[in-house]
């Protein structure tokens, strides 16, 4: 049940994250990536922080029991993550950037995986770690003839941390409410941005432009900052590291269906293709699962 409660949450994340797209194309026409990184990591700090006030959560922190270093790593490792794949998009291409950053991720969740939680490597997951590779492989396929090392640097370690953030989500949310690790996350990137916004020399005069339905907008990707990111920590809590960032990489299926839906954007036969393994990297391992779940369901008889 654990297993499925985890796979059922990373797979919504992936579904949330697939719409990100969207709505960064819909505010990217009004604001710089660090203005509305700022405004919607605003919006669900506000929101977060309704929650904890509403439902007592405080009470439920325990901070004797919790390493502050981790929580001050957790709070700010999600925001430089994010500012490092920002930079390899503007340095590649989107597809290149997202190839570079689940590389990292992935390979880092399972080197997460088998040293700080002890995860077997089966035959199944060797076949997922394959599929998924080359499903990402399809997207960004016929490589660029120009080495592009800071897009591809800044994106692959843009995964590192990210998966290293996977691993504390993983340790962490069994300790102290989740809640306030989703609060953690907003303070982080509203600090972060904030800082590159100034080094940029960009300021918060942009919002007094800004009409009702853009406000809209970045209110809701607030809210589906707050609902990715609890959903993540109940995901890596209940499931594997590995393959948690395999069943993550959903995300480029369902960004080209989010694509295709509301912009109208038509992905190709090696996105089709590219997705279509994927789905399988994901189906393999699970199917295994569901096979000894039920094989090792008692058998009633007549007696």
């Amino acid at each position: 049940m654990k297993k499925f409660l985890g796979f059922s949450s990373l797979f919504l994340a992936a579904v949330v994250y697939g719409s990100f797209g969207v709505w960064v194309k819909l505010l990217s026409q009004h604001m710089s990536i660090y203005q509305q990184v700022v405004l919607r990591n605003a919006f669900a700090f506000v929101m977060a922080f309704l929650i904890i006030l509403v439902m007592r959560e405080w009470q439920q922190v325990s901070w004797h029991k919790i390493k502050k270093s981790s929580l001050l790593f957790f709070t700010f490792l999600v925001p430089i993550d994010v500012i490092l794949y920002n930079i390899s998009i503007l340095s590649t291409k989107i597809a290149l950037a997202t190839f570079a950053f689940y590389i990292g991720t992935i390979l880092t969740g399972w080197v997460v995986g088998v040293i700080s939680y002890k995860e077997k490597l089966t035959v199944e997951k060797w076949l997922s770690l394959i599929l998924v590779l080359a499903g990402l492989a399809m997207f960004v396929y016929p490589f660029p003839s120009q080495s592009l090392v800071i897009g591809l640097g800044a994106g692959v370690l843009s995964g590192i941390l990210d998966g290293i953030s996977n691993g504390f989500r993983k340790d962490l949310s069994g300790k102290i409410s989740k809640w306030f690790l989703v609060l953690l996350t907003t303070i982080g990137g509203v600090a972060v941005s904030g800082l590159m916004m100034v080094y940029f020399q960009q300021n918060l005069s942009y919002l007094t432009s800004l009409s009702l339905p853009v406000w809209g907008v970045a209110a809701f990707f607030g809210f589906c900052l707050v609902a990715v990111n609890y959903l993540l920590l109940v995901g890596f809590q209940n499931f594997d590291v590995s393959l948690g960032s395999i069943v993550l990489s959903l995300e480029l299926l369902f960004a080209t269906v989010f694509g295709f839906v509301i912009l109208r954007e038509v992905p190709s036969s090696r996105e089709l293709l590219g997705g279509a393994l994927i789905l399988f990297a994901n189906v393999v391992p699970n199917l295994k699962l569901g096979f000894l779940g039920k094989r090792t369901q008692p058998v009633l008889t007549n007696q």
